[in-house]
């Protein structure tokens, strides 16, 4: 299909971003990692919790899914300021029968209740083959892959979920009644990198609408609807409007068995009753998880399922390439390209982006160590 020439002008602007200029300030991952930790500690967060959600950010911002990256750190430390979000919540085992189990987060820090809600599913998964662990009373968790991709390394299969507030709208509506409500799926592999799915059932996460409009830059027609229902290239206007599943029908049904999941399945909040992380500064977003996690021991050897891995993706990257693409690229490759670039040499803030983090950092008396 061809793209409209203003779409693909507003997708290549948005998309690029690895070059260090005028517009953007590099700083090496651990220094940004500890004045993350520093400030999240001023707010009253135990230092270990501290760390999973500065942890969280980096890795996003290292794979360069930057609208879950340092980007969300101010308004994560504007809700713990506010007192909508516990600093150092009690995660309480709602119930735990057989292969499932259900967790309270004490309305703490998405990342630190979806972190032990994946470990809670790994250690099922250890005892049973497949473990489930559903959240209520969480948070915004940022990027789904950092819970997915803690399977890997215990020859597991990864799969995350969570809820969130209200942006897109339904199938042939004009209204935001459904979250993003992203999924992610890891897969460990032998000799060649894992493969990783993370995606959002809307047509884009909305972080990346949110960090446009931060940024001054215009969005692609097919992200976003105005208050009318009408397509539009403003990101301020997609965020006053909604969102567009992604594909059509198939992204709106998708984003609805996620919030079934992770919201209706674990008592959490769901559909139009998640709080906003940035509108609402009244009340706790009451958000669900849903982590699940498959021993592949379980099912068959590890070493062969791996093997058997690396010729599924031999296979398709051995794929023809069509006319203009350099070759066909697993889910998850390019990010996994992206992390090894920015640990090397850094990761760039927008400039816009960069002096929010500095204005975050100063009303807590912490300097961002360039």
């Amino acid at each position: 299909m061809m793209q409209n020439t203003n779409t693909a002008k507003a997708a290549k602007a948005f998309h690029n971003d690895g070059a260090a200029n005028d517009d953007k300030v590099v700083i090496e991952p651990g220094r940004l990692k500890a004045f993350a930790v520093e400030c999240l500690k001023r707010a009253g967060m135990r230092e270990a919790d501290a760390e999973v959600v500065a942890d969280s950010l980096i890795f996003a911002d290292l794979r360069k899914v930057s609208s879950h990256g340092i980007a969300r750190l101010p308004i994560y430390m504007k809700r713990l300021q506010l007192g909508l979000v516990s600093p150092s919540p009690e995660i309480r085992v709602v119930s735990e029968r057989g292969n499932v189990a259900v967790l309270d987060g004490g309305n703490g820090p998405g990342q630190v209740i979806a972190k032990a809600a994946m470990e809670k599913a790994m250690s099922i998964a250890g005892q049973r083959g497949i473990g489930a662990c559903g959240v209520r009373n969480s948070n915004h968790c940022g990027a789904l892959a950092y819970y997915s991709m803690m399977a890997i390394g215990r020859d597991m299969i990864g799969i995350a979920m969570t809820n969130a507030n209200p942006t897109m709208a339904p199938w042939g509506g004009s209204t935001a009644m459904l979250g993003t409500n992203p999924i992610s799926m890891a897969v460990p592999a032998g000799e060649e990198l894992p493969v990783v799915m993370d995606m959002a059932t809307s047509a884009v996460a909305r972080g990346k609408v949110i960090l446009a409009a931060k940024e001054g830059k215009e969005i692609p027609l097919g992200w976003g609807i105005n208050e009318h229902g009408e397509p539009t290239q403003d990101p301020r206007e997609a965020l006053k409007g909604a969102l567009v599943p992604l594909g059509g029908a198939k992204g709106y049904a998708l984003a609805l068995m996620v919030d079934v999941l992770s919201g209706v399945l674990t008592g959490a909040r769901c559909g139009t009753h998640v709080g906003a992380l940035y509108d609402n500064l009244k009340e706790p977003q009451g958000a669900g998880h849903f982590m699940c996690a498959v021993n592949i021991s379980d099912f068959m050897d590890p070493v062969a399922f791996k093997a058997r891995m690396d010729e599924v993706i031999r296979e398709l990257k051995a794929a023809k390439p069509a006319r203009g693409v350099d070759r066909v690229y697993l889910p998850g490759e390019l990010e996994f390209m992206a992390e090894k670039e920015r640990r090397q040499n850094g990761i760039p803030l927008d400039r816009a982006v960069f002096e929010e983090l500095k204005a975050t950092g100063d009303g807590v008396g912490v300097e961002i160590d360039l």
